[in-house]
């Protein structure tokens, strides 16, 4: 099963999210990045073991889907969009005063995207003759969701709150970026899907995943700019990964659970 070999793949990478934890507690490590950028380089660079782990979960299930289970990915994908939008509100209502002015309107551009997204996940559902009707989210995807605010939280001042939540919220749109991805350059490479009815819902999918790559990767570069505006100490590096880390594995851990309950689903028929 797919499921396994990611499983597999991902237990083989955490020492990246062990090393990771460690250089949140090393202040000496920290002080070596002279700018807020040399750290975000950093950080893109060592955690590229997991983004692989990320990539590879688009990648291996659309080479082996079917219809059913491009249904049951678009349900929970369509979820994410509501649940992403619902936090980015939150965050842009209730901790505006948090968020530095400059960046509230590419957060409210997030908000928008996402509105965008969910809105093309239903019409994918709809070309499947399908619905989110009685879906209930997988409680992996739950727990993500509900991390960035209660991270960012625990610290209610500037930058630290914006720092935060930018580390863990933004991260899980990296992990998307590479992981749609993984859709785009592996699903002709299953043939199934291009055949009879499944033909118009794998295009839509396709198109929509290239089109969500290019809005995750500008999603991910607002963590950028508020990174390599703000972390000027090794305590502010350090804050930001308290949060960055937990979410790059929760993120990594649904992915790979999203694809174990599809596999869970399709055998028992």
């Amino acid at each position: 099963m797919i499921s396994k070999k990611l499983w597999e793949e991902f237990e083989n990478v955490r020492w990246v999210l062990d090393e990771l934890r460690r250089a949140a507690d090393d202040f000496s490590f920290l002080s070596r990045f002279r700018t807020g950028l040399e750290f975000v380089e950093w950080f893109k660079s060592f955690i590229s073991p997991i983004l692989q782990v990320n990539y590879n979960t688009g990648a291996y299930w659309i080479r082996t889907t079917d219809l059913r289970g491009v249904v049951l990915w678009t349900r929970q994908g369509a979820w994410n969009e509501w649940a992403a939008n619902s936090v980015l509100s939150r965050a842009l209502t209730d901790y505006r005063d948090y968020i530095e002015p400059e960046f509230i309107d590419v957060l409210a551009h997030q908000v928008a995207d996402e509105a965008r997204h969910f809105y093309i996940r239903v019409k994918i559902l709809e070309l499947a003759g399908e619905s989110l009707a009685g879906f209930q989210p997988l409680p992996q995807w739950m727990q993500l969701f509900e991390f960035p605010l209660k991270c960012a939280a625990e610290r209610l001042e500037r930058p630290y709150f914006q720092v935060k939540f930018s580390g863990a919220f933004q991260t899980v749109e990296l992990t998307a970026t590479v992981q749609h991805r993984g859709v785009v350059e592996n699903a002709h490479l299953n043939k199934a899907l291009w055949e009879g009815p499944a033909r118009r819902v794998a295009e839509a999918l396709v198109r929509f995943s290239r089109e969500i790559e290019d809005d995750e990767s500008f999603h991910w570069s607002i963590a950028e700019r508020i990174w390599a505006r703000f972390l000027s100490t090794p305590e502010l590096m350090s804050e930001a990964l308290k949060c960055a880390v937990p979410a790059l594995e929760l993120s990594t851990v649904a992915k790979i659970a999203r694809i174990e309950a599809a596999e869970k689903a399709r055998a028992a028929g």
